[in-house]
């Protein structure tokens, strides 16, 4: 009877779980705790120097809670902040944050800045969750990105065996993306010319770093860094800017390092997931709130 009795209590539990989830995503917070309702905290994050431009969303009650950083793409013009409310409402702190070099922050952007300000962003929110600031709890800190912000998690999360969950969507993993530009195209007039948001770095400048060092921006080797650990990919099946087939080696790695929770879904979406971002928000929010509260 008593086996019975927490089997119950489980699937209720779970059941709760996924209903919070779901709301989350369409529906705004039934009960604010006054004495420690969601808000917005406006942040500098530093990273190597220089200070990047941000701000956190904080999650409804006293927490601590579980925290999120979230990694826009190349250079940011989809910044998904509608799951970072999504998560909030879910119970989620969520960091959202420019690179160094890229809209308003301090310093120079490159590839490998990129990687760099996501482990300094990473260790800023564990630093102010072990001082007690912001109801953020540091042993519960998960990464969600997109494009080549989800390379990016997935290079940082790989490497973190502190990271609770990652996920990756329509992550633009270097190596092959890069791989399938012809060479004629790299030097490039339209190539070359700085990109909107960034400190005047170019897409010509992405392809030159990331050719100029393949060993270390290579994704797939380092995803046998999941094993017993918690992914999330997401991908579009109409995707044209990072195809499916640029994606495929680092799922491939991910099936073979053996994740402890790995969840692979293939969407009807184009890489911005346009016309479905209330099922983008359900996948993410219901995969994070049963694997990385």
């Amino acid at each position: 009877m008593k086996k019975y009795r927490g089997t119950a209590l489980a699937l209720m539990l779970a059941t709760s779980t996924a209903a919070q989830a779901a709301d989350a995503v369409t529906a705004d917070i039934k009960s604010v705790d006054r004495t420690a309702p969601p808000g917005l905290v406006e942040l500098v994050v530093p990273s190597h120097g220089a200070a990047m431009v941000g701000h956190l969303y904080t999650a409804n009650g006293p927490g601590p809670h579980p925290t999120v950083v979230m990694l826009h793409g190349f250079p940011g013009n989809e910044k998904n902040l509608d799951l970072a409310q999504s998560l909030r409402r879910a119970g989620f702190n969520t960091l959202y944050f420019h690179y160094r070099g890229a809209w308003g922050s301090g310093g120079k952007y490159s590839l490998a800045h990129v990687l760099e300000d996501a482990k300094a962003a990473v260790a800023y929110v564990r630093a102010k969750g072990e001082a007690g600031e912001d109801r953020i709890d540091p042993t519960r800190v998960s990464l969600v990105g997109h494009s080549l912000g989800g390379y990016t998690a997935l290079m940082t999360g790989a490497m973190d065996a502190d990271i609770r969950c990652t996920v990756a969507i329509a992550p633009a993993d270097m190596t092959p993306f890069v791989g399938a530009v012809k060479s004629t195209d790299v030097v490039s007039t339209e190539t070359d010319e700085p990109v909107p948001g960034l400190d005047g770095y170019s897409f010509g400048d992405l392809i030159r770093e990331t050719r100029s060092d393949p060993e270390h921006f290579v994704l797939a080797p380092k995803m046998a860094g999941f094993k017993d650990r918690k992914l999330m990919i997401i991908s579009g099946d109409k995707d044209t800017v990072v195809p499916l087939a640029v994606q495929q080696p680092a799922v491939d790695a991910a099936n073979a390092a053996m994740p402890a929770a790995f969840l692979r879904m293939v969407m009807d979406a184009d890489h911005s997931f346009s016309w479905n971002r209330i099922a983008l928000g359900h996948a993410v929010v219901d995969w994070m709130g049963t694997h990385c509260q």
